[in-house]
């Protein structure tokens, strides 16, 4: 299982995301956070697959599964957590490092 820790900032909330692979060509993604927004992708991420032909995560932004359903849900396009669940299947699936990342804001 692969997981990420997401400290989305201003808005207050934090978010667990944890990906499992079902098998070969599949994985299951489970948000636990309070944000229901987040919480509402959960469905939609219950079984994705990630290889072979017709996969639906790692596409372009408008195709991935991911970021449909993130347009569906979450009504603030600053959210990081659609990248934080794209990172944590690929370290799932190996195609990654478990590698943290950052974003720091100035003004």
């Amino acid at each position: 299982m692969a997981r990420a820790e997401v400290h989305s900032g201003i808005c207050g909330y934090e978010v667990e995301v944890e990906v499992t692979s079902l098998d070969h060509k599949h994985v299951k993604v489970e948000l636990q956070t309070t944000c229901d927004m987040c919480l509402a992708m959960n469905p939609d991420l219950a079984r994705l697959q990630v290889k072979g032909r017709g996969h639906q995560v790692l596409l372009s932004m408008t195709d991935s599964a991911v970021y449909q359903s993130a347009s569906q849900h979450i009504r603030h396009p600053g959210c990081v957590v659609p990248a934080a669940i794209i990172k944590a299947i690929e370290v799932e699936i190996g195609v990654a490092l478990p590698e943290d990342v950052t974003i720091k804001l100035k003004k």
